[in-house]
């Protein structure tokens, strides 16, 4: 599951419908200065083309769409478009769009015409006999040409296959460590492949949904995947229970950020691990995926605030953005059933940069206008968000880029829904 981090909430929205409106994911992956135009014609090679892709809100659900231009689009143009249906995900990878249908388990390649512009399918891999389904689509990892996994690591499954003939290639599996929670789920996070090491690392998620017994691992657990072996190793970290996201430094190092399942273990639950304490606690692993002993950066040293969660704009060296509940306004319920109250001014939490390094804080405001900022990724030194706001019950989104000192510059605008993907095929 992925899980949106919202700037703000709009009146009669209820928090959770901008918390966890994480079912869709951006993946971006270049940028151009060129102009607008559409589809060539003539039967010459179109000289670039980009992939877009998103989704429209309908009274039956979301309706994704892609569409191949020659340059980045000022806006998006759904007559233009291919309808990929309901349920849906986007990626890419080289020269190639990927769909993901999370109802029937399949993931669909397809070709761009070079001269077109046009969409064909190429091929098509059904994981429904493996039993995956469900939205998982945007954890999938390509790796090479020839190889990509599609994970389902609490049910000790992931599935390598080679993109290139569409054909899957192993079935890997393994025993899942942790007994299934009576009181909570656990989520993936978007996992981080590292090509110095081959290792695809996913974070292990634990999310309260019940009251009061802990249930969960004794410490936040990732899976680490070597791909040149493809097998699966489970490592943990007692300072922290539950993370929501994984970012890559610039030394290499990924850091692991807490979540709301961590500070609502730590405010609800008896009988936590005593390693645990109610430190909000940012970790490092290196890129074996190896924690860090001598590492940890608690975010209540320079926050006031019973929870924060890494905000979805790319950080920026040691720099990682959070939104926060400032504890001078927004505090947890005194029981579990009054644990959302917290977002009741969720409108008014700040965004922070910290440096998790020297502790530096640095409060910005260019999101303020914006109900929700998602799926920051950075991209040849370039970082890009998603950002949107709703009004009068119709969303408005872009794809924006992300400056140094985190303003922000509007790229491709959709009206009536969300982006997902932006991506130069070639």
């Amino acid at each position: 599951m992925r899980i949106l981090n919202s700037k703000k909430t709009i009146k009669n929205y209820k928090w959770a419908t901008l918390f966890l409106i994480g079912a869709m994911s951006i993946g971006i992956t270049s940028c151009s200065d060129d102009d607008n135009t559409d589809v060539t014609s003539g039967g010459q090679e179109v000289a670039s083309a980009w992939l877009t892709g998103y989704f429209t809100s309908t009274p039956q659900g979301r309706l994704y769409y892609m569409e191949a231009n020659e340059n980045i689009l000022d806006e998006t143009n759904v007559s233009n478009a291919v309808e990929l249906g309901f349920g849906s995900r986007i990626t890419s990878f080289g020269e190639h769009p990927y769909s993901w249908n999370d109802d029937a388990g399949t993931i669909t390649k397809w070709d761009v015409d070079r001269t077109t512009l046009e969409f064909s399918v190429e091929g098509i891999i059904s994981f429904a006999s493996l039993g995956i389904s469900g939205n998982i689509g945007l954890d999938i990892r390509f790796v090479s040409e020839t190889k990509a996994y599609v994970p389902f690591i609490a049910e000790g499954l992931i599935v390598e296959f080679n993109p290139s003939v569409m054909e899957i290639t192993q079935v890997i599996e393994f025993d899942f460590p942790f007994t299934e929670p009576v009181n909570a789920f656990y989520f993936t996070n978007e996992p981080v492949f590292i090509p110095e090491t081959e290792k695809i690392i996913y974070g292990i998620s634990y999310f309260p949904t019940g009251c009061c017994d802990y249930d969960g691992p004794n410490g936040f657990p990732i899976a680490v995947l070597d791909t040149r072996t493809n097998t699966v190793e489970f490592k943990q970290d007692d300072r922290l229970l539950s993370a929501e996201s994984l970012v890559r430094g610039e030394d290499g190092s990924i850091y692991i950020n807490p979540g709301l399942g961590h500070s609502l273990a730590v405010e609800y639950m008896d009988n936590i691990p005593s390693g645990v304490s109610a430190e909000l606690n940012v970790l490092r692993i290196d890129e074996n995926g190896d924690f860090d002993t001598d590492f940890s950066f608690n975010l209540k040293s320079v926050l006031p605030t019973q929870f924060a969660r890494a905000f979805e704009v790319p950080s920026s060296g040691d720099l990682i953005p959070f939104i926060y509940a400032d504890s001078t306004t927004s505090r947890f319920g005194e029981s579990f059933n009054d644990r959302f109250t917290i977002f009741d001014d969720f409108s008014d939490w700040p965004v922070a940069t910290v440096n998790v390094v020297t502790g530096n804080v640095s409060i910005f405001t260019d999101f303020d206008e914006f109900n929700y900022v998602g799926f920051g990724h950075t991209t040849n030194g370039t970082r890009y968000s998603v950002v949107g706001f709703f009004e009068n019950d119709v969303e408005t989104s872009w794809v924006a880029e992300i400056e140094n000192d985190f303003s922000v510059t509007r790229l491709t605008k959709h009206v009536g829904g969300s982006m997902q993907r932006l991506h130069q095929l070639w």
